[in-house]
């Protein structure tokens, strides 16, 4: 999924996580804000999170919902992070 503000100039992308094992894990999600198309943050958050604060940004903050297909599963290990 993908939220951006208006004008696109912040954009949020939330990506599902797999495991070494190529197990999507059901609850958690590799978020990634990129501001002006530069990654400021990546960070992992629970299904809640994710939908809390794309909820809150859409009602309160103007951004808009600017994709919303399944992206491709990204690699987390809990040693050595997100890849």
């Amino acid at each position: 999924m993908q939220i951006s503000a208006k004008g696109g100039t912040i954009v949020l992308d939330y990506y599902p996580i797999k495991g070494w094992d190529n197990v999507i894990q059901a609850n958690k999600h590799l978020r990634i804000l990129s501001f002006k198309g530069e990654t400021q943050t990546k960070r992992i958050v629970n299904t809640t999170q994710l939908d809390e604060e794309v909820r809150d940004r859409v009602d309160n903050f103007n951004y808009s919902i600017t994709g919303n297909k399944d992206n491709l599963p990204q690699f987390h290990s809990q040693h050595g992070g997100v890849k």
